[in-house]
């Protein structure tokens, strides 16, 4: 596995969205399965589209990037925190995307602590849920290794091009 490059984790602000729309738009084109999104959808969405998960401060959504020293973004992950009263105590983290040319390199596991540990920090936040390609060995095991727990199976969730693939359901109480 090669080295981790050095990394900065930080929040993601307005001037961040061309470089997370286009780190997305890579993300539906390689990883398909990965999104509910399509690509040809996702890609004809503008950056300022995202501007709506960033909080400032954090309390509901928000975008975490991992950038490298020279400040490309290798990474990102997102939180939607549900707005019913019901459910205040829940957040989904959604749209994790791992550049393909840094993957194995201990991004996403860095990326997911600090998302973690941000989870953590919001009031009344008490559990985070996730759907993840239950075909996908690599991130489930690193799902589970942040202490997420598979609690269930989604069937035939997506279908692309005639093909279904059912996602695992995950949970990891704060």
């Amino acid at each position: 596995m090669p080295a981790t490059p050095p990394l900065t984790i930080r929040l993601l602000g307005p001037a961040d969205l061309p470089a997370y729309k286009a780190l997305r738009d890579v993300g539906l084109r390689n990883d398909p399965e990965a999104f509910t999104t399509d690509f040809n959808a996702g890609s004809a969405l503008p950056a300022a589209s995202y501007a709506t998960r960033l909080g400032q401060p954090p309390e509901d959504h928000f975008i975490l990037g991992a950038f490298d020293a020279a400040g490309a973004m290798l990474g990102a992950v997102v939180c939607e925190r549900e707005s019913r009263l019901k459910k205040r105590h829940e957040a989904a983290l959604v749209g994790m995307i791992i550049a393909p040319e840094v993957r194995s390199r201990g991004i996403g596991k860095a990326l997911l602590a600090e998302f973690v540990k941000l989870a953590r920090q919001l009031p009344g936040l008490e559990q985070v849920v996730l759907s993840v390609t239950a075909s996908n060995a690599q991130a489930l095991a690193l799902y589970e290794h942040a202490g997420f727990v598979r609690y269930g199976l989604l069937p035939r969730a997506i279908k692309i091009d005639g093909r279904y693939h059912d996602k695992a359901l995950m949970v990891k109480v704060l």
